[in-house]
C-alpha cells in the first residue's frame, strides 16, 4: 500500500522549493500544519503514543536542510575497514520497520519521519566538491537514514539525482533499498553512473525482521528490471543474521539471487553481520517481541558495538563467500565494518589487494 502520512508539519523555509509544494499536491486531503517548532511536534508525539518511533513513521516534516549534505560513512570507527563511502541524508526514518534497524536508537530524539526538500542545494554542493578533486572517486549513497527508494514516488529525488551523476566522471552513486519501488527509474534516460543495490536476507527473515517491505523475489524482479535497463545492480547481505538452519536458507536465496538477476551485470556484493550498540537491545526487545535476533552470543568491538563471536563471522563470512563465488567467480565481495582480521580470515588478503575495490578502500 502505497504511504500516506497522517500529518504533514511545513517549516516556513521549505514551502518555496518545489519539492515540497509537489509532495502537497500529492496529498490534498492530509492536514498540514505549518510553523509548529520540533521540539513540539516530538513532545506531541510521546505524549499520545506508546511506540514513540512507530508513530514517527507515519507523520512526515519537510524541512530545509542547512548544513552540509555530503559526509564520510559512519564505518569509519576504531578497528574496522573503511570502504571510503560517502552519504548524503536526504531523509531522516524510514517508513519500513527492520527489527534490527538503529534508527531506533539514533533518532530516539527526534524519531518523526523528515524529508529535506532543497535538493537543489545538495547538487550545488556536490558539483562543487567533486570538481574540486577530480582525482578522486566519490562513491556516494543515500541509503543511511531512511530507504533510498521506499518513498520515491511522492519524493523523486532521482529525477535530479540521476541526470545529474549521469555527467560526473569521478562519482557514482548508489540507491539501496528493500522496496521494488522501481518504477520512477525506469523511465530515466541514462544509467551511467549509477548503482541500484538492494539488502537481501532469507525470506523467513524478511517475513519476520523486514517489516513492511517488499517480498525477495519483488526484490529480486525489480533488480532484473534495472539490470535490463542498464543500471548496476548490488548487493547486500546485511546484515547477516544467524539461525537454526541459516546455512540452507542463505544458499537457497544466493540460488534464487542468481535464478532471478544476471551475473555479469552484478557489480558488487557486501558482507556484513548483526551489530548493534548497547541500548539498541532493549530498544529491539521492547518493539520486536517476536524478534529471534539475540538467540546468539554477541561480544562488543573496538567500536562499541556488539557483533557475534568472531569465529562464528567468520564461519558466516566465508560460508556464503564461497556459495556466492562457487555461482560467479568474477564477482566482486567486500565486508562492511570488518576489522582486518576478519578480512584477512575470509579473503586471505585486504581490499588494497583487489584492483576493482582498491579505488574505494581506505586503510
Amino acid at each position: 500500500m502505497p504511504f500516506e502520512p497522517e500529518i504533514i508539519y511545513l517549516e516556513p523555509e521549505a514551502e518555496a522549493y518545489p519539492l515540497a509544494q509537489r509532495v502537497l499536491r500529492s496529498f490534498p486531503h492530509t492536514p498540514v500544519v505549518r510553523g509548529r517548532p520540533m521540539s513540539e511536534v516530538v513532545s506531541e508525539v510521546r505524549q499520545t503514543s506508546a511506540d514513540v518511533f512507530g508513530a514517527g513513521k507515519r507523520q512526515l516534516v519537510l524541512s530545509k536542510f542547512k548544513g552540509s549534505f555530503l559526509k564520510k560513512c559512519p564505518g569509519i570507527s576504531p578497528g574496522m575497514v573503511c570502504c571510503n563511502y560517502y552519504i548524503v541524508n536526504l531523509i531522516k526514518n524510514c517508513i519500513y520497520d527492520c527489527s534490527y534497524c538503529f534508527l531506533q536508537d539514533f533518532l530516539e530524539n527526534n524519531p518523526v519521519l523528515s524529508a529535506f526538500v532543497n535538493v537543489e542545494d545538495l547538487i550545488e554542493e556536490l558539483e562543487e566538491v567533486f570538481t574540486a578533486h577530480p582525482q578522486r572517486t566519490f562513491r556516494v549513497g543515500t541509503g543511511e537514514l531512511t530507504d533510498s527508494l521506499a518513498l520515491e514516488a511522492m519524493l523523486p529525488y532521482s529525477d535530479t539525482l540521476i541526470p545529474f551523476f549521469n555527467k560526473q566522471t569521478n562519482a557514482v552513486l548508489e540507491l539501496k533499498t528493500k522496496s521494488d519501488c522501481v518504477e520512477n527509474l525506469l523511465q530515466q534516460k541514462d544509467p551511467t553512473n549509477i548503482i541500484i543495490s538492494w539488502s537481501l536476507n532469507p525470506e523467513e527473515i524478511v517475513a519476520q525482521e523486514e517489516k513492511g517491505t517488499a517480498s525477495v523475489q519483488q526484490r529480486l524482479e525489480a533488480a532484473r528490471r534495472c539490470q535490463e535497463k542498464g543500471y548496476r545492480v548490488g548487493f547486500h547481505f546485511d546484515p547477516i543474521l544467524l539461525f537454526p538452519g541459516w546455512e540452507r536458507a542463505y544458499e537457497e536465496l544466493i540460488d534464487l539471487v542468481f535464478q532471478k538477476t544476471i551475473a555479469s551485470k552484478i557489480e558488487w556484493v557486501s558482507l556484513g553481520s548483526f551489530r548493534y550498540r548497547p541500548n539498541l537491545k532493549k530498544i529491539i526487545k521492547e518493539r520486536h517481541h517476536d524478534t529471534r535476533l539475540f538467540i546468539a552470543e554477541h561480544v562488543a568491538g573496538e567500536d562499541g558495538k556488539f557483533r557475534y563471536l568472531r569465529p562464528l563471522r567468520n564461519h558466516a563470512y566465508q560460508t556464503i563467500r564461497a556459495l556466492l563465488k562457487k555461482r560467479s567467480e568474477a564477482l566482486n565481495i567486500y565486508l562492511c565494518m570488518e576489522t582486518k582480521e576478519i578480512w584477512e580470515g575470509v579473503t586471505g588478503q585486504l581490499p588494497r589487494a583487489d584492483q576493482k575495490l582498491d579505488q574505494f578502500f581506505d586503510l
